[in-house]
């Protein structure tokens, strides 16, 4: 997985308000404000842990201009965060005999 994020483009934010997404067991979060071009345009970003973004209890987020040059340090962030939370294939822990998780 080289780029994963390489799909991210200024004209990509333009598809919905808000999206969210997910590598296997690393969430993230995108919310859109305003339009590209006006002077308020950004792009607010949310990475998290493995649960939904109403429960999530660490998420980290950071704001970006909706440009080109916001949408690559966009980029560059998620990446970065990425790297430091790393992700595991998702699946769905079930309880097993006793109640106890089963892998």
């Amino acid at each position: 997985m080289d780029q994963p994020f390489s799909f991210l483009t200024v004209a990509f934010f333009t598809k919905a308000e808000i999206f969210p997404g997910s590598i296997g067991t690393f969430r993230y979060r995108f919310q859109r404000f305003s339009w590209p071009g006006k002077e308020d345009a950004r792009i607010q970003a949310w990475v998290y842990e493995n649960v939904c973004f109403e429960l999530a209890q660490d998420a980290v987020t950071e704001t970006f201009p909706w440009t080109e040059a916001g949408v690559e340090a966009l980029k560059a962030w998620l990446e970065d965060q990425l790297r430091r939370r790393g992700s595991e294939p998702y699946r769905v822990p079930y309880p097993g005999k006793g109640g106890k998780e089963e892998a």
